[in-house]
């Protein structure tokens, strides 16, 4: 089989479309036939090494962790899912070795659920990865029915899944992002959107219940005094002053500071299945590319030029 790989940290030059053995399934793992897989911002900066201290194994690595596809070979002790099945899951990015960007995947199914047929394989794709991230971020912020939420980086794909998943709780959303992400934005109905490029929302005069920074671009001390008594600041690129932040609070105060790195679970990808073939989670793919196209789309990703998420397929629907 042809996976993507990189044997050395670097730029997208480094992505190969490597030969690989075919996998070989062990306890609890499936083979599954990837039909499309999605791109995180995860897979750009694990390529560029900014988490080799965090990473299990060694290089050559492959890349991406969400994926679709059909089952084609269940190892010892799979028993929920079987050789022709449709699923949608997601290989732990700090763990595996072996990437979803590939003709073929070996993961675990602990980690994956069946996907429904009403469910796309492009939409099932993108779910894993940016949808479990945030609803654990909204969740770990106690996020309740009335509450004021204000997402920054509302367009990308944690973002555009966080719009939805508040407003589905009942809160009111308000949803920062550039002008181009707001006409993204506006088929997600967010309750008001605030172009980043012509306002400064760290300087508003309000305060919300949750503060929920997608996007890494700012700290909790600029962010503090949007923040009401109760509230919590929620953060995906956490970093050491984040964590020093969040245990200071426990001792001091009643607002919170939320580092958030996504924990790959099954419970919440089948909350994130259910709510989207219910029709209560709009598909945030914006763009479906194709195999060789995955270096491209690495580097206009880091480059921040894109919105929701991009899928990239590599077969077509059985």
């Amino acid at each position: 089989m042809k996976a993507w790989i990189f044997r050395r940290y670097g730029g997208p030059e480094v992505l190969e479309w490597a030969e690989l053995p075919d996998p070989v399934p062990g306890k609890g793992e499936m083979v599954v036939r990837v039909v499309a897989a999605a791109l995180n911002p995860l897979d750009w900066k694990l390529r560029e090494g900014h988490f080799r201290w965090m990473t299990t194994g060694r290089l050559p690595r492959g890349v991406g962790y969400d994926y679709a596809g059909v089952v084609e070979a269940a190892g010892e002790g799979v028993t929920r899912l079987k050789p022709g099945d449709a699923v949608v899951g997601i290989v732990n990015p700090m763990a595996a070795r072996n990437g979803t960007m590939a003709e073929r995947v070996c993961a675990t199914e602990a980690l994956a659920t069946a996907k429904p047929a009403s469910l796309s394989f492009a939409d099932a794709a993108a779910l894993p990865g940016a949808g479990i991230t945030a609803v654990q971020g909204l969740r770990d912020a106690g996020l309740a029915a009335g509450q004021r939420v204000l997402v920054v980086g509302a367009a990308g794909g944690v973002g555009s899944f966080a719009v939805q998943l508040a407003k589905d709780a009942g809160a009111h959303v308000t949803a920062v992002a550039s002008a181009a992400g707001q006409a993204f934005l506006s088929t997600l109905a967010p309750d008001r959107g605030i172009d980043r490029d012509r306002e400064n929302w760290k300087a508003l005069d309000e305060r919300f219940d949750v503060v929920f920074d997608t996007s890494g671009t700012s700290t909790f001390g600029e962010c503090r005094a949007l923040l009401a008594p109760a509230g919590a600041y929620v953060n995906t690129l956490p970093g050491a002053a984040l964590y020093l932040w969040s245990w200071w609070l426990r001792l001091a105060s009643r607002q919170r500071c939320v580092p958030v790195m996504e924990r790959p679970n099954r419970a919440d990808l089948e909350t994130l299945v259910r709510l989207a073939t219910s029709g209560r989670l709009q598909s945030a793919v914006t763009r479906t590319g194709r195999f060789d196209e995955v270096p491209d789309l690495e580097r206009e990703m880091a480059a921040g030029h894109n919105q929701g998420k991009i899928v990239v397929r590599f077969a077509p629907d059985p």
